[in-house]
């Protein structure tokens, strides 16, 4: 049960697999772990939004041993434009948890003990994590994984997200519960693990596409330079923040894929969570794509 604009349930079915964030129009954040579960090849699963719509999406990147997963809005016309304001943890802050697993079940909150730590996740990956102290000594946070932690508005800032929540300390006491402390993953360690977020990646992704031939061409001429034969030339499809080919995008789609892209890259740079001196650029690509796609052309 979503507690805000962009906090998600994810569903196979009628099975809950846990929760999420929306970090663009686009794209779902999760803890890996819900989807352990999941079956079928395809990883197709059902995206329920805070206003009770339901939006198709497909697991198109895992990053298991940061115990991370990234969600493909394939509808993302759909979604409305209720997108996070993102910001760095400090210690002391406020937090509270957007995502509770059921209407029986209390909201999460409390505050940053440690801004930035060195965690190894069950998974077995070395990341940097925020670590939180929880006021609700539940002594099992089973469930809250891949909710959007937020940070409370003061007097001196405003509501930002601050991660996604992964996992719990167990008690060493009484190893069967959990302490009250808990691990979420910063937005800078999101970005920095899924190339889709990454400036080289969005700047290939949003390059108007090439021709076959002309393909060939560099391919030849770079090969030639370094004495090596040149491998066939492979169409991949650019312009969607995937690596998997896509399907044809219609013109509303593409607007709100745009739209979309626009505001996070803004947000982005203002959070650093990107360098700004690329942010000019991306924005152009972005638009280009777009009107071309509008004015009749094909979208990549």
């Amino acid at each position: 049960m979503p507690g805000s604009g962009y906090a998600v349930d994810l569903y196979e079915a009628d099975r809950s697999l846990g929760a999420g964030l929306l970090l663009t129009r686009c794209f779902v954040l999760t803890a890996n772990h819900c989807l352990r579960y999941l079956r079928g090849d395809e990883e197709r699963i059902s995206v329920h939004l805070g206003d009770g719509t339901a939006v198709g999406g497909r697991v198109c990147r895992r990053v298991e041993e940061a115990d991370l997963a990234l969600i493909e809005v394939l509808e993302p016309e759909l979604v409305p434009p209720a997108l996070p304001v993102g910001d760095l943890p400090r210690r002391g802050d406020r937090w509270r948890g957007l995502h509770r697993p059921s209407l029986s079940d209390p909201h999460l909150s409390g505050h940053v003990d440690e801004h930035s730590v060195d965690y190894t996740c069950v998974g077995g990956g070395r990341i940097q994590a925020i670590q939180l102290l929880a006021e609700q000594t539940l002594g099992d946070y089973s469930g809250y994984s891949g909710g959007p932690v937020e940070r409370e508005s003061t007097h001196t800032c405003e509501p930002a997200l601050l991660g996604v929540l992964i996992e719990q300390y167990p008690d060493r006491q009484a190893p069967e519960r959990a302490a009250n402390v808990l691990f979420a993953v910063p937005l800078r360690e999101v970005m920095s693990r899924f190339p889709h977020f990454r400036t080289g990646h969005l700047l290939r992704a949003l390059e108007p596409p090439a021709s076959t031939a002309e393909r060939t061409g560099r391919q030849e001429e770079q090969s030639a330079t370094r004495g090596v034969v040149a491998p066939p030339a492979v169409g991949v499809p650019v312009g969607a923040l995937s690596e998997a080919p896509s399907a044809p995008v219609s013109v509303d789609a593409a607007v709100a894929k745009g739209e979309a892209l626009l505001s996070a890259l803004k947000e982005w740079s203002e959070r650093g969570l990107i360098d700004p001196a690329q942010v000019a650029g991306l924005q152009v690509h972005v638009a280009k794509n777009v009107i071309d796609l509008a004015l009749g052309g094909d979208m990549p």
